[in-house]
């Protein structure tokens, strides 16, 4: 599967966050103020592209201004000089007071609030272009409450986009074993790309296995970045050298992201929080299979389309998800606490990549039960007025050894011997009831919980079992789809894991089974659920669009 970017996102490499490379000068000010520009060093114009619109491959390039000291609303002028760039791009700006007499694009009387402002300039392929790799430098100047600043950016006709090659998902691995996938990498650009830099990022279940000289290991998560010097010309398809990852033993969908680019990866970006450390000097290093390494960077500039693929499996594997419920009557009252929960037995982890849960806790009580009190991540669901119904937020990844508990307040009179019963209801990634294919087991999948005078806990409901034997839980179901880079978590969110064991949910709710932040919510103070509470449809569940990396889920 492929992860595709915005084209706004996809210079990120050589744009990032407007400070990389930028050849930003602050010239004479006023006052204390001062005025700078963030602009890119370097930007590629694709000789294909058009205006901006719908599908257009434009080359979006960002001018951010800032005013130190100077908190008041100031009003400013910025001219771009466009005389250098004929023949290599055409600029717009789009949504702006701006104007072109002859060469030169000014924006006049521009407002700048608390010292910030930007401007974007788009860049696409102009009529009767130069020869591709024609280069010329765009300059800039800002002058706002009498602070000047000038930037320089170099402005090539043509770049590189480096692509690794989708690689079909492989249903033929177990756990244990090692795969070793054909990574190939080709130039869709227009100039030469003198290096690659590949990035892998551990997903789910696959463990990388070479150590590489080339490559520098991520001590602190299963992120390696390698370091390959041998260029790739236009339309040309290169191999990697085989690189293997072990399949785990708790593997189910297991994946692994692979992103190649012609310049380093930005550290200051997603990675920012990684540490690395370089492979062994005597180990071997990743190559491009019968080329010998290049020289040293030719400042070509890569588009970054598409540049980025999955590694994805399906292995025949079970967990077996257990329901759990338990009645603890407060002496002389009609009243207690009703703990609901789940655990995975494992072997196998379930991860929902579009980020809903493999599994929920539902907890389904009579109307005469009534609620007085329920977790945070708890949520009212039943539309039929004889019920009161709260499905109960888990996580994406069920890991092996995973648990959850919710805690609530229920009265409930001794004498009129009512029940609870708690249940995990899964939808799929296409938010349709999935059934858990991987549990064969479904016998615990649904407990009863007496709200009598004594203490209790739940009895199975007995539930069809299913068998394990076409593929992972007794099918083989489609792989997940991967979702685009900045919806992970943005990205990914590692820095949010708990500690191992229990979850630091408050009150009543907690969840365990490693380095996974709580989800289980606590009680939420005041909160009171009565007979006739209007429902809240909850659709395909609470949502939680961050992308787990191993990091952020293992101990």
């Amino acid at each position: 599967m492929r992860t595709s970017r915005s084209r706004s996102l996809g210079l990120a490499t050589a744009l990032a966050t407007l400070a990389l490379g930028g050849a930003a000068v602050p010239a004479a000010h006023a006052a204390d103020s001062t005025l700078k520009i963030e602009a890119p060093g370097a930007v590629a114009v694709d000789p294909d592209s058009t205006a901006p619109g719908h599908g257009s491959d434009s080359t979006q390039l960002r001018l951010g201004l800032t005013l130190s000291d100077h908190p008041t609303p100031a009003t400013g002028r910025i001219t771009v000089d466009l005389a250098p760039l004929q023949g290599i791009a055409s600029v717009t700006v789009p949504g702006n007071a701006c104007t072109v007499v002859g060469q030169v694009l000014t924006c006049d009387a521009m407002p700048m609030y608390e010292g910030k402002q930007s401007l974007d300039l788009y860049l696409y392929a102009p009529t009767g272009a130069r020869p591709v790799g024609s280069t010329a430098v765009l300059h800039t100047t800002a002058v706002f409450a009498g602070a000047t600043a000038t930037a320089d950016t170099r402005v090539t006709l043509g770049g590189s986009n480096v692509v690794v090659e989708e690689v079909p998902t492989n249903r033929d691995l177990k756990p244990g074993d090692t795969w070793t996938p054909v990574l190939k990498v080709t130039n869709r650009g227009q100039l030469p790309a003198s290096q690659l830099y590949l990035t892998f990022t551990g997903g789910m279940e696959l463990t990388f296995l070479p150590q590489f000289s080339n490559c520098r290991y991520a001590t602190d998560g299963d992120v390696v970045i390698c370091t390959v010097h041998a260029g790739v010309d236009p339309g040309e398809t290169v191999q990697l050298s085989p690189i293997g990852f072990k399949v785990d033993a708790d593997a189910y969908y297991p994946y692994e992201d692979v992103r190649v680019s012609s310049a380093e990866p930005d550290l200051s970006g997603w990675l920012d929080h990684y540490r690395f450390t370089p492979g062994p000097a005597s180990a071997p290093k990743l190559a491009v299979l019968g080329k010998p390494e290049g020289g040293a960077p030719n400042g070509v500039v890569d588009f970054e389309r598409l540049n980025s693929t999955s590694l994805n499996a399906v292995v025949p594997n079970t967990a077996d998800f257990v329901a759990s419920g338990s009645w603890a009557p407060e002496a002389g009252k009609q009243q207690g606490k009703l703990t609901a929960g789940m655990v995975n037995n494992g072997p196998a982890s379930i991860d929902w990549r579009s980020g809903s849960h493999p599994a929920r806790v539902r907890v389904a009580l009579p109307a005469q039960a009534e609620v007085l009190q329920k977790p945070d991540d708890c949520y009212p669901t039943s539309t039929d007025p004889a019920v009161n119904s709260f499905d109960c937020g888990t996580t994406p990844y069920i890991r092996n050894g995973y648990r959850a508990s919710f805690d609530f307040t229920v009265r409930a009179d001794p004498a009129a011997k009512l029940s609870a019963t708690v249940s995990l209801p899964s939808l799929g990634e296409d938010n349709q009831e999935s059934g858990k294919p991987w549990d064969p087991d479904q016998a615990n999948d649904v407990v009863t919980v007496a709200l009598g005078g004594e203490a209790s806990t739940g009895t199975p409901s007995p539930q069809p079992s299913r068998s394990a034997t076409a593929g992972p839980g007794g099918s083989t179901p489609s792989v997940p789809a991967t979702p685009a880079p900045g919806t992970t978590p943005a990205a990914p969110s590692p820095s949010a894991s708990g500690g191992p064991g229990t979850g630091g949910g408050t009150g009543g709710g907690s969840t365990a089974g490693g380095n996974l932040a709580s989800t289980g919510g606590g009680q939420g103070a005041g909160t009171t659920v009565g007979l006739g509470l209007g429902a809240i449809a909850l659709g395909g569940g609470v949502l939680v669009a961050a992308r787990r990396r191993k990091a952020g889920a293992r101990g």
